[in-house]
């Protein structure tokens, strides 16, 4: 799979400083005949910090200023706005009510229609009083209007915070950087080209089975008002994560996702569930 633009992007800009501290480091050694244990040797403190401060100090000021810069775009609270149609003149509004009217048939409910994505996307969300999940659709577009993401998605929640979700498409590079920020309590599974009713079916046999392992209840709210602390929470949790993780090690993991993408995250859930089991032996 190719690399997408950002990623690509970073790994050039981050070859270019290392370069670049290469030749400043070596441009150095050469005035110094070459003799780097002589350079290195601690009465030459002043070449020590020089080397320091050709090679190190540079790559260091990139990632920190890169990683201040993506920190600041990441926004700190969800920014909520309803969604009005006539909004959205390039939305496949045949599919959004194919859709709606399948998820109605299964037992869904419509709650709300909302922007994402700072209004270059829209998305509809519904939630299921028996079943007690939630479920959304949903669509992103480029500035041209042309689709770049089109989701149906099936959720729950269930107690001691964990969340268990499966999409109906394909996982793509654009999944990368939801992957480097994601939390190890929400359980994720990419179940493409089936229908929503199946969708649903294996949704609930698999929450089932965490349930079972985890030895924890389903949350049953499934009002408006709960969805929106879902959204609110998720929205802390990406920056939180993302402040904590090194830069250099968070790119190499979604450059990673990206050349072999994973379809399901499960976080924590495995371990979890083998550390339960052990406790009841």
């Amino acid at each position: 799979m190719k690399l997408s633009k950002g990623i690509q992007t970073f790994w050039i800009a981050l070859g270019s400083h290392i370069l670049l501290s290469l030749s400043l480091f070596l441009s150095f050694l050469a005035g110094n005949d070459w003799r780097l244990t002589n350079m290195l040797s601690l009465p030459d403190l002043t070449g020590f910090t020089l080397v320091v401060a050709l090679v190190i100090f540079p790559l260091l000021w990139f990632l920190s200023n890169l990683k201040l810069q993506l920190l600041q775009s990441i926004p700190n609270e969800w920014q909520f706005k309803v969604a009005v149609l006539a909004d959205y003149p390039q939305l496949d509004l045949s599919w959004l009510q194919q859709q709606t009217t399948n998820l109605e048939s299964l037992g869904f409910v419509q709650l709300m229609d909302y922007n994402v994505d700072s209004g270059n996307g829209f998305a509809r969300c519904f939630a299921h009083p028996q079943e007690y999940c939630f479920a959304e659709i949903g669509q992103i577009f480029q500035k041209n209007g042309e689709a770049i993401a089109i989701n149906s998605s099936i959720f729950s929640l269930l107690e001691q915070d964990w969340i268990v979700a499966v999409i109906n498409r394909e996982v793509n590079q654009n999944d990368a950087i939801p992957y480097m920020w994601r939390h190890s309590k929400h359980v994720r599974t990419f179940d493409p080209n089936i229908h929503l009713n199946e969708l649903l079916q294996n949704h609930l046999s698999f929450r089932q089975q965490i349930l079972n392992d985890l030895g924890i209840n389903l949350a049953t709210d499934v009002s408006w008002q709960t969805y929106k602390n879902i959204e609110r929470q998720a929205t802390i949790l990406r920056k939180q994560s993302f402040r904590r993780k090194n830069l250099l090690l968070a790119m190499l993991e979604a450059t990673l996702f990206e050349i072999k993408p994973k379809s399901e995250w499960l976080g924590d859930y495995p371990k979890e569930a083998v550390k339960r089991r052990r406790s009841h032996l």
